[in-house]
């Protein structure tokens, strides 16, 4: 992907270390955030909830925490010295043309892109999955908004049949809002989306907005990177030169990078035609939208996180696969659980879709026993699963998974359901799951259906 010495370059963290020289130096600050002083207590003085707060962050971390104008640690909004040569960095390690760090969230990261791309005066397409940070923004912004058919089957995306539709009818969107990488690990073949894309637009142009929250560390392993979407849009973009098209790629980095909670990326690519105006949109929806005070700590996380993910992600990525490769062979030989997959077809040569390999799906038999091993991995073994969907578990085998707690979690198998017997109905009731969180189960302008629904069972998402 690069030269060793672009690698060498691309794994500085200029950023994180202006914020290092300057954790506790000792200066007094009369400005904000009393924080750093009440737990430092250099004269001595401390308080038993100063002290919590020592035990709980650490003491650089709470160095670290600055409120602090010093050139060296730049300017969030107009950065120039270390932070915007981390940006570059970040930017050139993906593929984008630009790159901005968030400490908001991908939630935040969002209503900048929307901002930027000018919604409240465009004709908006959105994919109806998308998390709920988008519909909120979309009606606050007052866009004009339309709704992808739900497709009828894999073969296409519903955002694609949508363009298709209004193609054939003389009509047009001016901005399109796709999601790429589901919860689930259901992830849209990107090149074929982009390939359907420019045939539908190539006449009239095009700017979207891609939400790929949870595959960040895609972009670092060779075969992945082949899907990852900022590597996508700037491979589609060097193909077809007078595509006038614009691109904003928002991703989650603390969900699956070396990354700080809220810390999330905003990649910026454009035609050559578009892009001035493009960075420039962005850069104002930046200071329109973002806290005008960032938390240093989650900025230096995100430059760290990049510098992590370029001298350490492939074989992170490459072990991750391996202990996911594991886990379905231990479910295919231990009774009573199945691989389940959750898009049949993806992967296929007719499918819109990819699996997520780093996502494990596993099949108990019934909700209720699903429930079950659920908790007892938790109460028995300290082994979290952050989502169960009716008779499945969700095992999101990240960079940070290590092969002793994959250890425990097949030994955990082996003694649970091994130790049990395997006959399990399905139960009479069914289940409204609102999950995963924050996916509307209907958007406007859609009527729900009277359903025949004996029984409402207890959240199986419920919080331990």
């Amino acid at each position: 992907m690069w030269t060793i010495a672009q690698s060498r370059r691309l794994t500085d963290t200029p950023y994180a270390d202006a914020l290092e020289r300057h954790a506790g130096a000792g200066i007094a600050n009369f400005h904000a955030l009393p924080i750093g002083s009440l737990t430092h207590a250099p004269d001595g003085e401390t308080t038993p909830h100063a002290e919590q707060a020592r035990r709980l962050y650490g003491s650089r971390m709470l160095a670290a925490e600055l409120t602090l104008g010093s050139p060296e640690l730049d300017s969030y909004f107009r950065a120039h010295r270390s932070l915007a040569r981390s940006r570059r960095l970040t930017a050139e390690a993906f593929g984008a043309d630009d790159s901005h760090y968030v400490t908001v969230g991908t939630t935040g990261a969002n209503q900048i892109a929307l901002e930027a791309l000018r919604v409240g005066t465009a004709r908006v397409l959105v994919d109806r999955s998308m998390h709920q940070s988008i519909h909120f923004a979309l009606d606050r912004l007052q866009a004009d908004v339309h709704y992808a058919p739900t497709a009828a089957d894999d073969t296409e995306h519903g955002v694609i049949t949508a363009l298709r539709r209004a193609q054939a009818a003389g009509d047009r969107y001016d901005v399109v809002v796709i999601g790429v990488s589901a919860y689930d690990g259901s992830l849209v073949q990107m090149r074929r989306f982009l390939a359907s894309l420019h045939e539908l637009t190539a006449e009239t142009g095009i700017a979207v907005l891609i939400d790929e929250a949870w595959t960040a560390i895609h972009s670092f392993h060779p075969a992945m990177r082949r899907n990852a979407a900022v590597a996508c849009v700037r491979e589609a973009l060097d193909d077809h030169p007078d595509w006038s098209a614009s691109f904003l790629v928002t991703q989650s980095a603390h969900k699956s990078m070396l990354a700080m909670r809220q810390g999330s990326y905003v990649h910026v690519s454009a035609s050559a035609d578009r892009l001035m105006q493009l960075r420039a949109d962005v850069s104002a929806a930046v200071y329109r939208v973002h806290t005008t005070s960032p938390s240093l700590p989650i900025l230096a996380s995100l430059d760290i996180a990049r510098g992590h993910a370029v001298a350490e992600g492939e074989a992170l990525v490459e072990r991750a696969l391996t202990l996911a490769a594991r886990l379905r062979e231990v479910a295919r030989r231990v009774p009573g659980i199945a691989v389940h997959h959750p898009v049949p077809s993806a992967g296929g040569a007719q499918s819109a879709y990819l699996a997520d390999p780093m996502k494990v799906h596993l099949d108990f038999g019934s909700p209720e026993r699903a429930q079950a091993v659920r908790r007892e991995l938790y109460d028995e073994y300290g082994v979290y699963v952050s989502r169960q969907d009716g008779r499945t578990l969700l095992f999101t085998v990240h960079i940070g998974v290590t092969p002793a707690q994959v250890d425990t979690l097949v030994e955990a198998f082996e003694t649970v359901c091994c130790g049990e017997s395997v006959e399990c109905a399905c139960p009479d009731g069914r289940w409204i799951i609102a999950y995963p969180p924050g996916i509307p189960l209907q958007v406007p302008g859609e009527q729900l259906a009277a359903l025949p629904v004996q029984q409402i069972g207890e959240e199986l998402y419920s919080t331990f």
